[in-house]
């Protein structure tokens, strides 16, 4: 029988930074909770949806399976699901205001779309996306790795773990502090070549023209005013993190941070270099999301080299422990 293992969890003065697969946010207070009886939901959460613009309340695992079939391919090894399933949870979890976490908004605890928490659909939107021929065996697939690591979070010296997750990383996964300014024990960078079959693990090339990108800048609320943009010579790197990721982009003699320049020109991640062509640059990208914590397409590889599930959490969250989250 798995040891008991009660969690207290206490208000952490945490900064806030934007991920793929959810933003670093606040941990709250859990109380200890009694193991629910067999059949009866654990525990409920407010979802905003976006796609039809309302709150959906819903079981906490079955929030999770949509987190997991919308976040990881179902095609991933099984064990590669398991492991989102854990981090997928344990997000959750820092984000609900019955856990004292910090709701992204006022009226729900998280929100449906993966640039602001996790990407989240319910079960009939899922199985429509993935067709008739592969939705049954697909949703049974998920919901199995859901159910097998059921009320199952990471946790760090008692609390739970900031389990932000991105696709690919393309090499070694990047640490928080050169994300997000801010150090995180457990989130430090780790090598990485377990994903190379990811469709974003090789260079992809990408031409825009410099009117674009200032207008872009602009429009996101930069300190870059469109007047300020000569030519493509005056964008400039002025700050890469020892794994190749642009921290820092100097334009015109403004500087921005790194992860501002990826959202203003649309890019997959901050692994970047480029090269001026005419009023042009020529951007070369690799990987997939910011690179800190789990790589979920290295989570697969790991799957397949025989890997469990916490073997891969270990793995990408270092001295983090996988604990219940009620009494048991």
């Amino acid at each position: 029988m798995k040891k008991a293992i009660l969690l207290l969890l206490f208000i952490a003065g945490l900064l806030l930074g934007v991920s793929t697969g959810g933003q670093m946010s606040d941990g709250g207070v859990l109380l200890p909770l009694p193991r629910p009886s067999k059949g009866q939901p654990f525990i409920r959460i407010d979802v905003y949806y976006v796609p039809q613009g309302k709150v959906v309340s819903l079981d906490l695992e079955e929030y999770v399976k949509g987190v997991v079939a919308s976040e990881m391919p179902p095609t991933f090894h099984y064990e590669a699901l398991k492991a989102q399933a854990v981090v997928a949870r344990t997000y959750a979890v820092r984000k609900m205001k019955i856990f004292g976490g910090t709701p992204s908004r006022p009226d729900a605890d998280v929100v449906s779309d993966h640039n602001v928490d996790q990407a989240w659909a319910p079960e009939p939107e899922i199985k429509r996306k993935w067709g008739v021929l592969f939705a049954w065996r697909y949703w049974a697939k998920v919901s199995r790795a859901v159910e097998e690591t059921e009320g199952l979070i990471l946790a760090y010296d008692g609390m739970p773990a900031e389990a932000v997750y991105h696709s690919t990383s393309a090499g070694p996964t990047e640490p928080a502090v050169d994300v997000w300014g801010r150090d995180v024990p457990y989130l430090r960078s780790v090598p990485c070549e377990f994903c190379s079959h990811s469709p974003y693990y090789n260079a992809q090339t990408v031409r825009i023209p410099v009117a674009v990108i200032a207008k872009n800048l602009s429009s996101l609320g930069t300190a870059v005013p469109v007047t300020q943009m000569v030519d493509a010579y005056s964008i400039v790197p002025t700050e890469i993190s020892p794994t190749g990721r642009v921290k820092e982009v100097t334009v015109s003699g403004t500087k921005i941070r790194g992860l501002e320049f990826r959202k203003a020109l649309g890019l997959k991640s901050t692994k970047v270099y480029w090269e001026v062509s005419g009023e042009d640059l020529v951007l070369t990208v690799r990987g997939y999301g910011h690179g800190v914590g789990m790589c979920q397409y290295g989570a697969d590889g790991l799957a397949r080299l025989g890997k469990t599930y916490l073997d891969i959490l270990s793995y990408y969250y270092p001295g983090t422990q996988v604990v219940y989250i009620f009494d048991e």
